[in-house]
């Protein structure tokens, strides 16, 4: 019989827990609760400027929800204390949604002592109920540290002078960008010497690079090359042999010439091949392609210049 009795207690008990349980649970889910609240981690030691924040999550069940004008605005100000930032996550659940809402402040008041300041407390008004709901986000409190203790006579009276910042050596840079002024200016200067086509230094004005000029006028002219043209460039290029040699030079001189010029050694194949189409043009019958020959010509002398100036 007793036995009966403990078994039947213990059955009641169980079933009483199972309901309490299964209430607990139903008002859970009917009922919009602050599940957990995160505020700064020091109340001490904060100053002008300095930045707060807080991480506020919300449960509420379906239907009720949060217009998005329920929460705090950006740029609000309570006592000294500004919202500087407002961020809000929704999850939505079955029969949940879960709001995280991110609250960022700054004070922008500087008391001349310490001074006990808050976090403002923030209501969020519900909607899609019978009736208005609300939660509350409870206010914060923090101790508020003066920049300087005192007034701006204490302030004054503490400042201290700049450092003066360490000197830079500059004598090695100096060097270096001396070094390197007179390696670009001399690389300028060799491309200059082997590539232009003017006469803007003394060293630049050899025979060939006049009759280079000269050829280059010639060969852009529009108008149409006849055998006079033709001649004519050929001329130009016996002359600064003629200037080079020191006399008048034919094909039986090549040789000799190269022996007095050894830096038109690379071209003799080619100079030799110049005197030769020089005599057929001179003795030549049938017409020519005047325009070609003038072009090569001007191609010729550019090598020949080259080797004038010792590239």
């Amino acid at each position: 019989m007793i036995n009966l009795i403990s078994r039947l207690c213990a059955a009641a008990l169980l079933s009483a827990s199972f309901a309490l349980q299964a209430a607990d649970e139903a008002n859970n889910t009917t009922t919009a609760k602050i599940v957990s609240l995160t505020n700064p981690t020091n109340t001490f030691g904060v100053q002008i400027g300095d930045k707060l924040s807080r991480k506020v999550v919300l449960q509420v069940p379906v239907p009720l929800n949060f217009a998005e004008s329920a929460f705090p605005k950006k740029g609000s100000k309570t006592n000294g204390v500004e919202l500087v930032d407002v961020s809000v996550v929704t999850k939505q659940q079955k029969a949940l949604t879960q709001y995280t809402l991110y609250l960022s402040y700054q004070s922008f008041t500087s008391p001349n002592k310490p001074a006990v300041m808050q976090l403002p407390a923030e209501k969020l008004v519900l909607a899609g109920g019978a009736k208005i709901e609300t939660l509350e986000v409870p206010a914060w409190g923090f101790w508020l540290s003066p920049i300087v203790t005192g007034n701006i006579d204490t302030a004054q009276k503490n400042i201290q002078p700049e450092a003066m910042p360490p000197l830079v050596e500059i004598s090695t840079h100096k060097t270096r960008l001396a070094e390197f002024a007179s390696i670009l200016a001399a690389s300028l200067l060799v491309l200059l010497y082997m590539n232009a086509d003017g006469n803007w230094l003394p060293f630049m004005g050899g025979a060939f690079a006049k009759t280079h000029r000269q050829l280059k006028r010639l060969a852009k002219s529009p108008a149409v090359k006849s055998a006079a043209e033709e001649k004519q460039a050929l001329v130009y290029v016996h002359q600064a042999f003629n200037q080079h040699y020191g006399a008048n030079m034919f094909a039986r001189d090549i040789e000799h010439f190269i022996n007095l010029r050894p830096s038109f050694k690379k071209m003799k194949a080619e100079i030799a091949q110049f005197f030769n189409e020089s005599n057929q043009s001179l003795y030549a019958v049938e017409p020519r392609n005047s325009k070609k020959i003038i072009s090569d010509l001007a191609q010729l002398s550019k090598q020949l210049r080259d080797c004038e100036r010792g590239i």
